[in-house]
């Protein structure tokens, strides 16, 4: 059946369409009565038949279709019109999907209302009476006008991570034997590892709320919370910053009820969602249309991840050394995103000086400074609608920080010298070779710009972690730059592969790229490769690796070096090599490779 989804004074309601036109005005005989200032006594007429046509009644403030004044419009499903301030969606689906729930009632009587009972068949939500009350009211308003349960999720998470002294949260699904996690705010380091490890372990925080769920080892306390995916059982896991909290706290009641609505607005969302939203149940991908070449476990399983948090829309951070291959899994979160027809755009933030970067990401107009001859749009301007990549995010100024900030707190900006806000709908994938937490603490990144971009980290392992990765990648540039200088290379010696994938490559999969790219070059047509044609870096392999440590000092602040980065995690753990690994956002397997590599022994 359809019928009319609105929000008003706190609840979200719906007025089914059975056959018979309708009034809805303010004039008590209408067929839907609203009493509100703004709407006149007769106000707009549904004819309802094979099509819905939206006719207004000569309204003093009239009514809007697509943003348009209109006197008549036909109005497809999905659509909406606007009246008055308030907003009507026309959907489709059972009437029986959208009982109240009865849990809720508890909730909803302690609160006095002068919104009028709904029907039998309308739905309803309603909020604790606290400080939490608007955040609730904002959900719920702004959660059911989206146009996908992907949409929804992705504001949620970026609304959530403003909340100051909050704590941690995730969402995650269990389908089949799989673990899928939707978002995080993550305010304790290893969150995804500890709460898919309590998931594995206690499969009873699907079915019922538990405010004793501790996790082995550790100071943290777990609280969780249900939820319904469509017919996907999912719970939110929340960890406080004070680990004692009484029953009935003001933050655990919000917390339950945030949970059932999250669910209210599934039931919504995804009956009428046209996009993918849930990750396919296998759990695979078609590797042909994927392009990144990895024979790796750990990476294979970094794809998968990232495919299945590509559909929620979700501010994603990928960290790794340079040349790991991080912009080619910004660029696949893109490729399988419901943004994937809008504009993919990058910018690398180390690369421009501070004083061209803000007018290369917020434009400027003609005139705003000397050489500014005509209006540039920004970045941010062009990325709208699609998806923007801020590379090496780890060397913005703070100035910049803050003006990005403040971006994503109001959805606009103003371009350098303009004086017209310019409203932005943007998905931001952030790229890092250094440890953001580390500049945090050394006063270099805002805390609060943190949590905003990330709601998702993906760490990339280097290549001389992925050595089963070498020979495909070699075999795969050995075929793009032969076909782009038309060579025909007969093969390479084994001395040549043995040097190559014992090799460290501090330069990851960049380096090895421009190897092969040299010695394709150097080569005659139709000639083997011999090791003498190998670079001294890589001929020089043993040695190089000896300084490896030395040469990879980005990412391990105060540390310096990855060895002793390590050897510091492990002795902050106890030696517990599942914790450190889980840490480190690798397998207890890679941990164990890094290791004996490293020479680290107790």
């Amino acid at each position: 059946m359809r019928y009319l989804l609105y929000y008003i004074d706190g609840f979200i309601r719906k007025f089914p369409l059975r056959g018979a036109d309708v009034i809805i005005g303010r004039k008590k005989d209408s067929d839907l009565v609203l009493d509100l200032d703004s709407i006149s006594r007769k106000h707009v007429k549904i004819l309802i038949g094979n099509e819905i046509t939206i006719r207004d009644l000569d309204s003093t403030n009239g009514t809007f279709v697509r943003n348009v004044k209109i006197g008549e419009s036909r109005l497809e499903l999905g659509e909406s019109f606007n009246i008055g301030g308030m907003e009507f969606f026309l959907r489709e689906g059972s009437l029986d999907e959208f009982k109240t729930a009865e849990e809720l009632r508890p909730i909803f009587n302690g609160i006095n209302s002068s919104a009028p009972k709904p029907g039998k068949e309308e739905e309803e939500t309603r909020f604790l009476n606290d400080i939490f009350s608007d955040i609730l009211q904002y959900i719920a308003k702004t959660g059911f006008r989206k146009r996908s349960f992907n949409h929804f999720i992705h504001d949620l998470s970026d609304y959530l991570s403003q909340l100051q002294n909050f704590g941690s949260v995730a969402l995650l699904s269990k389908e089949n034997e799989n673990h899928n996690i939707y978002f995080t705010i993550e305010k304790i380091d290893n969150l995804v590892s500890m709460v898919n490890n309590l998931a594995e372990k206690d499969e009873g925080i699907f079915e019922e709320s538990r405010s004793d769920v501790t996790f082995p080892d550790t100071k943290f306390r777990f609280y969780s919370f249900p939820v319904e995916l469509g017919d996907i059982k999912a719970v939110m896991i929340y960890v406080p910053l004070n680990p004692v909290i009484a029953e009935g706290d003001i933050v655990l009641e919000f917390l339950d009820l945030l949970a059932k609505e999250i669910s209210l607005l599934a039931r919504i969302l995804l009956s009428v969602d046209r996009e993918k939203v849930l990750p396919d149940p296998d759990g695979e991908y078609d590797h042909e249309k994927v392009s990144i070449v990895a024979l790796d476990s750990e990476v294979r399983s970094l794809i998968k991840q990232t495919i299945k948090i590509a559909g929620s829309d979700v501010f994603v951070l990928i960290e790794g050394e340079s040349g790991t291959g991080k912009e080619l899994f910004a660029k696949l979160l893109h490729e399988h995103s419901g943004r994937r027809r809008g504009p993919f755009v990058a910018i690398n933030c180390a690369a421009i000086p501070e004083t061209l970067l803000e007018s290369e990401l917020f434009g400027h107009e003609k005139g705003s400074f000397t050489g500014a001859y005509t209006r540039k749009k920004g970045k941010l301007e062009i990325a709208s609608g699609g998806t923007l990549v801020l590379d090496e995010i780890g060397d913005m100024p703070i100035p910049l920080q803050a003006k990005i900030l403040r971006v994503l707190q109001e959805h606009e900006f103003y371009s350098v010298g303009g004086t017209t806000p310019i409203k932005v709908n943007l998905r931001i994938i952030s790229l890092t070779n250094k440890i953001l937490k580390n500049l945090i603490a050394e006063g270099s990144f805002r805390e609060d710009l943190y949590y905003r971009l990330v709601h998702h980290r993906i760490s990339i392992p280097p290549l001389r972690d992925r050595k089963e990765d070498i020979s495909p990648l070699i075999n795969y540039f050995t075929g793009k730059f032969s076909e782009e200088l038309g060579k025909n290379i007969g093969g390479y010696t084994v001395q040549v592969f043995k040097a190559m994938e014992g090799y460290s490559w501090p330069g990851n999969i960049r380096q090895l790229e421009n190897e092969i790219r040299r010695l394709v070059n150097l080569v005659e047509d139709g000639e083997n490769i011999y090791y003498e044609l190998l670079s001294e870096e890589v001929q020089r392999g043993k040695a190089v690796n000896e300084k490896t440590d030395i040469l990879h000092t980005g990412i391990y602040g105060k540390f310096g070096t990855e060895k002793d980065y390590i050897i510091h995690l492990l002795g902050k753990n106890g030696w517990n090599k599942s914790r450190t690994a889980a840490e480190l956002g690798i397998t207890y397997q890679g941990l164990h490779k890094k290791m004996k590599r490293l020479g680290i022994k107790k």
